[in-house]
C-alpha cells in the first residue's frame, strides 16, 4: 500500500468515527506535517472532553500551531482530549486484563455518567476493541463479531436518555480505539472483511451483567 493511499484510509476511518474529528485518528499516528482545519460551527477536539455535541472555541494556546500532531499534544497537555496510547502494538495497554484499552478505559471513568452507563460504554470498548484482534478469515467470528457490536450499541442506547446521546459517546471510541494509523487501518480490513453481512437487530436487554 503506498504512502498516499495509507493516508486516505486513516483519513477516511477517521471520518467515518468522527465525522470532522480527524485530528484524534490521523494526528495520533500520522506524519505530524497534516494542517487541522475546524469547521465553523462543527466540535472541535476540546469539545471531546465536555460530552456529545459539545462546541467550544478552539483554545488559545494551541492558534499558533499548524500541525495536528502538535495541536493535539498541546490539547493533551491541557487536558482538552485524552492522552492516547500511540504505540505500534495493535492491541495497546491493557494491564487489568479487561479487554479495554487502559487509555479508553480511564476517558470513559472520567465521564460524567451514572454506573450503568459507564458499563455499557465499557462493553461496547471491549467490543470494538475485539474488532482490532479478531481472525478476519474466521466467518462465524466475524458475526459473532457483528453481532456483539450490535449488542452493545443497543445496550447503550438503551443506557442514555435520549438514546442519540449515547451515540456521541460510542463515536468517541471507536475513534480512539483506531487512533494510530496501524489501528486505522486494521479496523478497515474489519469493515472490509465484514462487508456484505447482515445483523439483526436484537431485542430485549443486551447489557452484559
Amino acid at each position: 500500500m503506498t504512502q498516499l493511499s495509507k493516508t486516505r484510509l486513516v483519513r477516511a476511518v477517521a471520518m467515518r468515527a468522527v465525522g470532522v474529528l480527524p485530528a484524534l485518528l490521523v494526528a495520533c499516528g500520522g506524519s505530524g506535517n497534516e494542517t487541522v482545519v475546524v469547521p465553523t460551527g462543527a466540535p472541535t477536539a476540546e469539545a471531546l472532553a465536555e460530552g456529545p455535541g459539545a462546541v467550544v472555541p478552539q483554545p488559545p494556546s494551541i492558534a499558533g500551531l499548524s500541525t495536528l500532531k502538535d495541536q493535539i499534544v498541546a490539547l493533551e497537555r491541557i487536558g482538552a482530549v485524552p492522552a492516547l496510547d500511540r504505540s505500534r502494538d495493535i492491541s495497546g495497554p491493557d494491564l487489568n486484563r479487561n479487554g479495554v484499552r487502559d487509555d479508553i478505559e480511564a476517558w470513559i471513568h472520567t465521564r460524567p455518567i451514572n454506573e450503568s452507563q459507564r458499563r455499557a460504554l465499557m462493553q461496547k470498548a471491549r467490543d470494538l476493541q475485539m474488532t482490532l484482534l479478531i481472525d478476519l478469515k474466521d466467518k462465524a467470528g466475524l458475526d459473532r463479531s457483528g453481532d456483539r457490536l450490535m449488542a452493545s450499541t443497543k445496550c447503550a442506547g438503551d443506557r442514555f436518555d435520549p438514546r442519540s446521546e449515547s451515540y456521541g459517546y460510542t463515536r468517541k471510541i471507536e475513534a480512539m480505539t483506531a487512533n494510530t494509523r496501524e489501528r486505522a487501518a486494521r479496523y478497515a480490513q474489519y469493515n472490509a472483511a465484514r462487508s456484505g453481512s447482515s445483523t439483526t437487530y436484537p431485542s430485549g436487554d443486551t447489557c452484559e451483567p
